[in-house]
């Protein structure tokens, strides 16, 4: 054993190395299933050309919880279908990426911890193509002005939130899954959400948005066990095409101070009787009518001959 990772330690050095003194990138491959691994190479990478660009390959199934501080340009791939899982007895985030710039994760099975995978710091994440999964905590935690890009991911069954977007950051969606989870689907506090073709189903709530901006372009939000989304004081959401339906409570909730424009949605057959509902005192919506759906929303007179008007 102990010479086996003796062997990889000198092939990263050696890779690291040449990729130095050719200015080139490191390229380096990391088999979990022969005790390789991701955070010693991780490690070696951070000493030795952490600007970057450097790429990991991996395979196999790890254990452990990876950190990736101040790192940029570092591409974290699996063309076989890797697993990464907790080992820190739900204590650490699996992934926590941290003051890094253009950091891909792809391909991967990240399954338990506190949290799946952090983005934070100002950090900029690419997410494509992972399983994330079972944490105690939240899926994909974004914070510290960070963004994040998504694409075709599933997280699933996390107890807390699929996902949240928090203090001043931004995350992109597209084509991802969020199902399954304890808490809302997506929790955006304080940030900018937008979401292409991504499906909301089956969490404790689809999306809860306070004091945030958010776009949603397409996809569904259903089979939630409380509303489809819930819009806090200060949130402003435009609807460009989802469709909103099966929610054990309401389909579109709004509190005191939301905004909602549905320039296109199909919001119908939710559970509370009512698919878009507005709280006193000052909720506002346009053109609620346009959902199709049960509502007690009232809009102005000058807003319905707007309508009127644009339809």
């Amino acid at each position: 054993m102990k010479q086996r990772s003796s062997v990889f330690a000198l092939s990263l050095l050696v890779a690291i190395g040449t990729a130095s003194q050719y200015a080139q990138a490191a390229n380096l491959r990391v088999n979990c299933d022969k005790q390789e691994s991701i955070g010693k190479a991780l490690r070696l990478l951070a000493n030795t050309n952490p600007q970057g660009p450097n790429k990991i390959t991996v395979s196999g199934s790890c254990d452990g919880n990876l950190v990736i501080q101040s790192m940029d340009r570092l591409t974290l791939i699996t063309d076989q279908g890797a697993s990464i899982t907790d080992s820190s007895g739900s204590t650490l985030p699996v992934v926590d990426i941290e003051d890094s710039h253009s950091v891909i994760v792809q391909g991967f099975t990240i399954n338990g911890g506190n949290g799946g995978v952090n983005c934070g710091s100002a950090s900029v994440c690419y997410l494509t193509g992972n399983t994330i999964q079972d944490s105690v905590g939240t899926g994909v935690f974004l914070s510290g002005g960070s963004h994040a890009f998504l694409q075709s991911n599933v997280i699933q069954n996390n107890g807390g939130r699929g996902s949240t977007v928090s203090g001043g950051s931004q995350m992109s969606s597209s084509n991802d899954v969020f199902q399954g989870n304890a808490a809302p689907g997506v929790d955006v506090s304080g940030s900018y959400f937008e979401a292409s073709n991504s499906n909301f189903l089956n969490n404790a709530v689809g999306l809860r948005v306070g004091v945030s901006t958010v776009q949603l372009r397409g996809g569904t939000i259903s089979g939630n066990f409380g509303d489809g989304m819930t819009l806090l004081g200060n949130a402003s959401v435009a609807f460009f095409g989802p469709t909103i339906t099966g929610n054990g409570g309401n389909g579109v909730h709004l509190e005191d101070g939301a905004f909602a424009g549905f320039i296109a949605a199909n919001v119908t057959g939710n559970l509370s009787g009512l698919d878009v509902d507005c709280e006193p005192q000052f909720p506002i919506t346009r053109f609620v009518d346009r959902t199709g759906g049960i509502t007690n929303c009232v809009e102005s007179t000058a807003n319905n001959a707007s309508r009127r008007t644009t339809k």
